[in-house]
């Protein structure tokens, strides 16, 4: 199939049409006038479950547009006339609630219509992600005429008695997992045709009035606790995805022989059958299954990355036999009817076992397949080289990537899909270097923003209904800052965050101890998960005199001294300055073994890591550049330092860099080049048998290979100037482009025989830069630029 399914075409708040830009309010003394929305909800408002909203108006015509706002407490989806126009909110917290703004015209029709919303609170059972105040709806015309459709006590509300959600545990799907519960739909409870024009609703209640919508910044004494804001993120890409391959049906005669794609197997009555698919890669969305019949039958349709063997190692993703399923699963109940199941929330999955038990009535599986969703990430950038790997690991990383990112960027699809600092600064960039739109990002600065704590840290991850802290996420936060600002003209957005980064860096200057580096530090210093470090904790955090946490800050420092500066606070940029200078010499007095001739992890030189000495490299602990590289060399080559793992080595690789040994980054991914051997479309979160199959920091490569291989890094804020300084190793041949808000770079490297190096870099209109090939430097200019080297 293949084709694009288009739901509705966002309308950004900011908008030109007529009516568009009115928010739910714009004054307090609005709450109390009635063309104002209520947030309406059940008459009973229990804490979870899955309720109808339907409200029906009359038009006399049907031209222009007619804009809606609409948003609702945890998820909704939105139709018109039976037609699904919208989706949401997207996730965001109470200070900061998103709505959709939406032209439903296309949708409407002279006379009678309908407007309903499906709309669920999973409560104890709701991702890590969804933050609740109650289950609730809302939706605001922009005009006039539009409010007549306003929600309020006239709109008739039910629950859907046929869900009930299931609690899913680390047992049950195979490894840690915060992303919520799934859920079991009885069909014979289910109102089927709820959102038609002619179903029958007299029974049901009218909706109860919560409290008038109030927008973000406005007295939050009046109004409800929802401080709404627009969307400022695209809608998700969807696209319908082919039926997976069957792999065997189990329980029942079947030719499999048979099977041509097409997935209608008629399942007899009484008979346990299981089916087991194969998507043949990971992927992400709402998987459809459509059955005929069946009634009293149940259908478990169960949902992993990949299978286990009962060892509960995974081994070769392709293979199957011998292996077992665990994974989060639904329930459907067919009633007997033909009936299309769809899950309330995304899905994650290579491998779908369908197991039915029949009654005495036979049952149709009719099509099982999926559509594709994710944040509309567009691959405008490319890299290619004489090295066909190369190109596969890139591929490998863009779905990573893809799979990644959703309303916001997540950790992992399948068993957080949360978005933490230290994953989301990669994707950032891979962003920013891939696909060039800035809206997620941006999007993801704002919600670490708003997470801000009142001692002065970030929270690690956000929106998310904990208050985890890891105090090294706050720093890579004013990281992030500083990447955007480096790689965007956009002063405003960036200026508004300077006090938040006084505020943590403040933090970590008052647990500087007495002897000039950083003492006990609270809450869960993760730096790197998955190494010989207790909990991805170095030694000396928890106890004082922790030399990787004293360097990151100090680097951080650095980062932060140059916003300052280039914001016109030039006193805070030379106060932080002074403070930084003293943490790298105290660190590296107290710290750096003479014997071992690297920085050790505290003053007592037990350990040794390639994460601490690949910051001592990035913060300038080795001002001579021969030092740089030496180190820089046993950073790759000592196998007895703690080894960073896929996470890290984006560090790692960027240490490479700065020592001049960036050439030695393409031979550090075999480790990626190993997955691919063992049938994995996505890259995982550690290694072969780690959790995650498909985590965001291991994707960075695709940013590496632009970065380092091909070179490209902006020389000056907001992408002003550009840089080219490739570490080409021994490829003879590389091809890549970079978008750039001005327009894209090309650039193209092919050593011939005699061991020159042609090179064509095009830089579009109004940009310039320099390259930097042998240690020679060699102007860009706007436009063509060729050079022999």
């Amino acid at each position: 199939m293949n084709k694009i399914v288009i739901l509705l075409l966002l309308l950004f708040a900011q908008g030109s049409m007529d009516g568009q830009s009115k928010p739910f309010v714009s004054h307090p003394d609005q709450l109390d006038k009635d063309a104002y929305a209520e947030w309406i909800g059940p008459v009973s408002n229990p804490e979870e479950g899955v309720f109808y909203y339907r409200k029906k108006f009359r038009l006399d015509s049907v031209s222009g547009s007619f804009v809606v706002h609409t948003s609702a407490d945890n998820r909704y989806r939105l139709y018109v006339n039976s037609s699904l126009v919208s989706w949401g909110p997207a996730v965001g917290d109470l200070a900061n609630y998103n709505y959709e703004t939406i032209d439903i015209a296309p949708f409407l029709k002279k006379g009678e219509n309908i407007v309903s919303a499906q709309v669920w609170n999973k409560g104890k059972y709701r991702g890590e992600r969804q933050i609740s105040h109650q289950t609730a709806f809302i939706l605001q015309g922009a005009k006039e005429l539009e409010q007549i459709i306003n929600s309020d006590r006239s709109w008739k509300v039910t629950r859907d008695e046929g869900y009930e959600f299931l609690k899913m545990t680390r047992e049950i799907v195979g490894g840690g997992y915060i992303a919520g519960g799934t859920e079991s739909l009885d069909g014979g409870l289910h109102p089927w045709g709820w959102k038609t024009l002619n179903f029958d609703d007299s029974e049901w209640e009218n909706a109860k009035e919560l409290g008038k919508g109030n927008h973000s910044g406005l007295d939050t004494w009046i109004g409800t606790r929802w401080l709404l804001k627009p969307r400022t993120i695209p809608m998700m890409e969807q696209i319908d995805e082919d039926i997976p391959s069957l792999i065997y049906v189990r329980g029942m005669d079947y030719d499999i022989s048979k099977y041509k794609g097409e997935l209608d197997i008629k399942i007899p009555a009484n008979k346990e059958v299981e089916i087991l698919l194969d998507n043949n890669t990971l992927t992400m969305g709402f998987p459809q299954l459509l059955v005929k019949d069946g009634k009293g039958s149940k259908i478990k349709v169960q949902y992993q990355e990949s299978l286990f063997e009962e060892n509960g190692q995974k081994g070769n993703r392709d293979e199957w036999q011998g292996k077992i399923m665990k994974g989060y699963y639904d329930i459907f109940r067919p009633d007997g009817g033909e009936r299309l199941f769809q899950p309330l929330w995304i899905r994650v999955f290579r491998y779908v076992k369908i197991t039915i038990e029949t009654d005495d009535e036979p049952v149709k599986i009719r099509d099982f397949h999926n559509i594709f969703t994710a944040y509309p990430l567009e691959q405008n950038g490319s890299f290619s080289s004489d090295i066909p790997s190369l190109e596969k690991i890139w591929d490998v990383s863009w779905r990573t990537a893809r799979l990644c990112a959703l309303e916001t960027y997540m950790d992992c699809p399948y068993y957080e899909q949360v978005q933490y600092v230290g994953d989301t600064r990669i994707q950032a960039l891979i962003s920013l270097y891939v696909d060039g739109n800035d809206l997620l990002t941006r999007n993801a600065i704002q919600q670490f923003y708003g997470s801000m704590q009142p001692m002065g840290l970030t929270k690690s991850n956000h929106p998310s209904h904990n208050n985890q802290i890891i105090p090294p996420f706050s720093l890579y936060f004013i990281l992030m800052v500083h990447d955007y600002n480096m790689l965007r003209n956009d002063e405003q957005f960036v200026k508004q965050f300077i006090p938040g980064i006084r505020f943590i860096l403040d933090w970590f200057v008052g647990k500087i101890a007495d002897n000039g580096i950083l003492g006990p530090l609270p809450y869960w210093n993760h730096i790197d998960g998955g190494t010989s470090f207790t909990n991805g904790s170095p030694p000396g955090i928890s106890e004082g005199g922790s030399a990787h946490m004293s360097i990151l800050l100090a680097y951080t420092i650095d980062h932060a001294a140059e916003l300052f500066n280039y914001y016109g606070y030039k006193n805070d940029a030379l106060h932080y300055k002074e403070i930084s200078t003293k943490l790298k010499e105290n660190t590296f007095n107290l710290c750096y073994d003479n014997e071992k001739q690297l920085v050790a992890e505290t003053p007592r030189k037990l350990v040794f890591s390639q994460h601490t000495n690949s910051f001592a490299v990035l913060a300038d602990l080795f001002n001579n550049e021969t030092e740089k590289k030496r180190v820089a060399q046993r950073i790759i080559h000592d196998q007895s330092l703690v080894q960073a793992t896929l996470y890290f080595k984006f560090y790692v690789f960027q240490a490479l860099k700065k020592a001049g040994l960036g050439d030695q980054v393409i031979p550090l991914m075999g480790k990626w080049e190993e997955f691919l051997d063992y049938g994995l479309t996505t890259f995982p979160e550690h290694g072969i048998n780690s959790r995650s199959d498909s985590h965001a920091w291991s994707a960075h490569p695709i940013y590496d290979l632009l970065s380092i291989v091909a070179g490209v890094e902006p020389s000056s804020p907001g992408f002003g100037t550009i840089r080219v300084a490739p570490d080409l190793g021994n490829l003879k041949h590389v091809k890549a482009e970079v978008p750039h808000p001005l327009g894209t770079i090309t650039l193209n490297f092919k050593t011939e025989k005699d061991k020159t190096v042609k090179c064509l870099i095009v830089l579009p209109e109004g940009l310039t830069g320099k390259l930097i090939f042998d240690e020679e430097d060699y102007p860009l200019n706007e436009g063509v630029n060729r050079y022999n080297l």
